[in-house]
């Protein structure tokens, strides 16, 4: 049996066209400055930790990047896999960044939304050891801004009767990593914000709550009636619409060009 957190992990192996679907990209000014920030040359090469079903990738490979995608979830990396095949510039690999044994360096590593999962004490090791000098690595998050008075008010009411403490505030990017074994090999992190909106209507909205690893891990009868009772909520009284602020996070770590933790793979 898999320990809970395990579970959260690869819960989204699932629901591979849910995710692809109804889970949101990133803002266009994060993805150039992601690039700006790592100078990362027209001929350059990705690493991407945990792709899913490409959301972020997608905006990297439609530049041209060589790109290696690792994801450990066989259905999200097929469903990946597919929506790049004319892409041979894209390459995705079934592993978790843990087990997977690269055979080279690269100028920008990305995680996007996945950096979490990834073991402590190592994902910044790995990260800086697999980065050539002055590379870089980049986290992506799209964080839910609450509100305190409309839908999301509303909907807060039914989660604390039907879940309670399922949506439990979360750590921001930049306080999940604040101090951790390898962070010494980068230079001081730079952040960057952003906010957007997007509109939902109830059934999508439903399908994108079907997304979240602690939503798809409820029991699935406890699940339904939640999602019934929101997508009540928003036919009813928000006239089929209702629209989700984000405050997208960016943490951008880059690597000393001077070669001072070793620049191999062994």
């Amino acid at each position: 049996m898999l320990e809970p957190e395990e579970g959260l992990k690869t819960s989204f192996d699932g629901v591979p066209d849910l995710y692809d679907t109804h889970r949101p990209g990133y803002p266009e000014e994060m993805i150039q400055d992601v690039l700006r920030f790592s100078g990362i040359p027209k001929n350059g090469s990705i690493l991407e930790i945990g792709c899913g079903t490409g959301q972020a990738t997608k905006p990297f490979a439609g530049r041209g990047y060589a790109m290696t995608c690792l994801d450990p979830g066989p259905n999200t990396a097929e469903k990946a896999r597919q929506k790049f095949r004319h892409c041979p510039n894209v390459t995705v690999v079934t592993s978790t960044f843990e087990a997977w044994q690269p055979d080279r360096l690269y100028d920008l590593v990305i995680a996007a939304t996945s950096f979490h999962w990834v073991a402590p004490g190592l994902r910044f090791t790995k990260s800086a050891r697999l980065l050539r000098p002055g590379g870089t690595l980049a986290l992506l998050y799209n964080s839910h801004v609450a509100k305190d008075s409309g839908f999301f008010l509303e909907a807060q009411a039914i989660y604390e009767r039907i879940t309670p403490g399922l949506r439990a505030k979360r750590a921001k990017p930049s306080e999940l990593f604040a101090t951790e074994a390898g962070m010494e090999l980068f230079a001081k992190p730079v952040l960057k914000f952003y906010d957007w909106e997007k509109q939902f209507s109830a059934d999508d909205y439903v399908s994108h709550l079907g997304t979240f690893s602690d939503h798809i891990s409820l029991p699935e009868a406890q699940r339904e009636e939640l999602f019934r009772e929101i997508r009540a909520l928003i036919e009813g009284k928000y006239n089929d619409r209702v629209s989700k602020s984000y405050k997208s996070e960016l943490v951008l770590y880059a690597k000393p060009a001077a070669n001072t933790s070793g620049d191999n793979l062994a």
